[in-house]
């Protein structure tokens, strides 16, 4: 088991074009997860939940207790209606990820009773709750800081309006007009903290103002910061102050080495000339992936009011682009089932078990902006390790040529479909082809489907040791259909 920590500097995968030279003969395909089931791992199935579990939260291994934890958000809007809290953030445990044990945690009091499994909002505290998910700092040198949970939240300044649960949209709408001009750098990113994951203790400062309020809190194992990604406050002032209907949400960043000092929040992308005028960028999960980040990006087509999954990649951090021809990575289910309008995946990175990705997400029925109240559930879908994207070729084969790469370690391993054909691979270096790493000399992949194939070369089966922490090129070559998905140099094999 790896967990959700997928840093791995010497794994490249072909999101893009960056360390590609060229391609002749593939085409790059984003590949999509399968539901492990039909129906939802996790249901509104407690009184104080409602009718609406959602992901806007964190599935997290926890090495140390073997287990998956799931912070996740209910809404039960006709508790809030007649109590003025409804909205929570509860907690579950699994050892498959697939059934979820939801304990009674005796924390906090829900209509005269603490037997249920909500962590937050603890006692005396009564905020709005918007979470950004949850983050297990294991550098983290006091130990009642251990997790930390970022969420939106709109605080009340002394002549400040508050919205209260009666009212409509358009009394909502008119009061916010005022209430963004008061509350400018009162709301944003503020943030709680858990020695456990279950006892938390919220801290009054603003760590991320001006933010919207879907956003994503994670770390990045590979700069060592914390990111917290969120829609521009000034879009959301163009809409309720300037009333200008066709503005349209992006995605902003901000970025903190210790989680007290946050960069200004600043787009890193957004809709552009290749998307439907309407379309908008609702929320992204970003993440460390081998060398790369990966962006889950929850859309919204504002033509149908769907909400399906697009990936984003970037090398750094202010220069994002969209994957392949924007094919969506997770479409919502079909019309009529439980995720049929919607899909959005949890604030964090997949999990890695065996050879298998593991990923959360959230799906409803209800299309976004339906009156009423609306139902949602969690479901859980899997995809093959490392296999977000494919370069494809057909029967007649195709070559590719990287970007000189360093070596990391003297293993090579390929993740590939070769089911009729052979692929192989030789090292280009300094212009030249070192003797004994030709094509002619490469053990290959042959008529197989393998998410780790060691490429020796030779009978000796030499590897890549003669030219560790050296910068060469790899050429791959193969005379069948084929789909390359990756390819890394290390030590060992990667566990």
């Amino acid at each position: 088991m790896q967990g959700n920590n997928l840093y791995d500097p010497g794994l490249h995968l072909f999101l893009d074009d960056v360390e590609v030279q060229d391609h002749p003969g593939f085409v790059r395909k984003v590949q999509r997860p399968e539901r492990v089931r039909t129906e939802p791992v996790l249901k509104p199935d407690r009184p104080w939940e409602g009718e609406a579990v959602q992901l806007w939260g964190s599935v997290l291994y926890d090495d140390d207790e073997n287990c998956f934890k799931m912070w996740y958000y209910s809404s039960n809007n006709d508790l809030y209606e007649r109590t003025g809290q409804g909205h929570f953030m509860c907690y579950a445990t699994s050892k498959d990820g697939i059934a979820w044990e939801k304990p009674e945690l005796g924390i906090v009091t829900c209509e005269g009773s603490r037997a249920n499994n909500i962590v937050y909002p603890p006692p005396g505290v009564h905020y709005g709750l918007d979470p950004w998910g949850v983050v297990k700092d294991l550098q983290e040198p006091d130990p009642s800081k251990r997790y930390k949970m970022g969420m939106y939240q709109q605080r009340p300044t002394a002549d400040a309006p508050q919205e209260t649960p009666t009212m409509d949209r358009q009394a909502r709408n008119a009061l916010r007009k005022v209430l963004f001009d008061k509350i400018r750098d009162h709301h944003g990113m503020y943030a709680a903290f858990s020695p456990d994951g279950i006892h938390w203790q919220l801290d009054d400062r603003n760590y991320v103002p001006r933010s919207g309020d879907a956003g994503a809190l994670v770390y990045d194992p590979m700069q060592r910061r914390y990111l917290a990604t969120s829609r521009r406050y000034e879009t959301l002032m163009d809409h309720f102050i300037l009333e200008w209907k066709q503005y349209r949400r992006v995605i902003a960043l901000s970025s903190s080495e210790d989680f007290i000092h946050w960069t200004p929040l600043r787009t890193i992308i957004k809709p552009d000339d290749f998307d439907d005028p309407r379309d908008q960028l609702y929320v992204m999960a970003p993440f460390v992936y081998g060398n790369q980040y990966i962006g889950f990006i929850g859309m919204l087509h504002s033509a149908t009011e769907l909400g399906p999954v697009q990936l984003a990649t970037a090398r750094h951090l202010d220069h994002w682009q969209r994957v392949g021809r924007r094919e969506e990575f997770l479409p919502v289910g079909s019309p009529g089932t439980w995720d049929g309008a919607w899909s959005s995946l949890s604030s964090n990175p997949p999990a890695l078990v065996g050879d298998t990705l593991y990923m959360w997400y959230s799906g409803r029925p209800q299309a976004h902006g339906t009156e009423g109240n609306s139902t949602s559930s969690i479901g859980l879908v899997t995809l093959g390790k490392d296999r977000f994207v494919a370069l494809r070729c057909g029967i007649g084969g195709g070559e590719l040529m990287t970007e000189p790469i360093e070596v990391i370690g003297p293993r090579l391993g390929v993740n590939a479909t070769c089911l009729f054909g052979h692929l192989q691979v030789r090292v280009i270096a300094e212009a030249s082809v070192p003797e004994g790493f030709d094509f002619d000399s490469c053990n290959g992949l042959a008529r197989g489907d393998e998410t780790d194939c060691e490429i020796t070369w030779g009978q000796e089966r030499r590897d890549l040791t003669p030219f560790v922490g050296q910068n060469i090129r790899l050429h791959f070559r193969t005379d069948n259909a084929t789909s390359l998905y990756a390819y890394r140099t290390g030590d060992n094999p990667r566990v």
